[in-house]
């Protein structure tokens, strides 16, 4: 185990793995009895890292203790993308107007470093997730709008995030890269008007994929509780290879430590 990976670590992403790659189905239970023996690990530390889980959007807390895999509804996930469009559309104009020619020259270089990404393969698809969060987090910090972070970590939660670049095939993610690039030209060429318009597209096109892959879920047999397994470091889904990653920022650029209650979140 690295250093990278301590306990809860290896615990949070394998669990992760487990959702993203529909071996645990939305509405399962997950048993933190089971996981803690899975794992060796005490009730302490499985209940934070459940508790981690649920915070990005992959678990839902049933009561104090209990923990279900988070089932998506279309609507909501509809609503989500809605929401997240009209807001971001709003940071890039903003962006256009209060960055600095420093902050829109790292931008550019954000886009064009992330155009080299394509999910080939699990590393290659990890600095696809990377580099996307940090193109627009960017922006949301460009636009000089102090609720931005906090609202982006409520409509882009990370299990959301990843379910998008798990959908996406390797030309749907190079397309991503052009549009981050067209948005960053609009923002330089202060065409607030512009980057709103490209980056409403942006948001939208992945939006039909991941409504497909949410309703493939839904439509999984499933029985009423989890069984906890150990996963390999990668992972063949759908025909691509796709690797544990890390534990990557929010939405808003924070990531939340572990045993953090989430009334201290804000």
């Amino acid at each position: 185990m690295t250093r990278a990976q301590s306990l809860s670590e290896l615990m949070f992403l394998e669990l992760r793995f487990g959702v993203l790659s529909a071996r645990y189905l939305p509405g399962q239970s997950i048993s933190k009895a089971e996981v803690g023996e899975v794992y060796d690990c005490r009730p302490a530390g499985v209940a934070e890292v459940l508790s981690a889980l649920a915070h990005e959007g992959y678990l839902t807390r049933q009561g104090r203790s209990e923990f279900t895999v988070r089932t998506w509804g279309r609507e909501e996930v509809e609503d989500l993308f809605e929401m997240r469009a009209n807001f971001e559309g709003l940071a890039a104009f903003r962006a256009a107007e209060r960055a600095s020619d420093a902050e829109i020259s790292l931008l550019a270089a954000l886009a064009a470093e992330a155009r080299e990404a394509t999910p080939e393969g699990p590393d290659s698809l990890e600095r696809v997730v990377i580099e996307n969060l940090r193109f627009h987090v960017e922006i949301m910090r460009m636009s000089r709008i102090p609720q931005m972070p906090e609202m982006a970590r409520m409509v882009l939660p990370n299990a959301l995030h990843r379910r998008i670049v798990w959908s996406q095939r390797a030309e749907d993610a190079e397309q991503s890269f052009r549009m981050h690039q067209k948005i960053a030209s609009a923002i330089a060429e202060r065409s607030g008007s512009m980057a709103r318009l490209l980056m409403r597209e942006d948001i939208y096109s992945s939006r039909e994929a991941v409504l497909a892959a949410i309703e493939d879920l839904a439509g999984r047999e499933a029985g009423e509780a989890a069984t906890i397994v150990r996963f390999a470091p990668t992972f063949e889904f759908e025909g691509r290879l796709f690797g544990q990653g890390t534990r990557e920022p929010g939405a808003d650029g924070r990531t939340i430590p572990f045993g953090v209650p989430a009334a201290n979140l804000r």
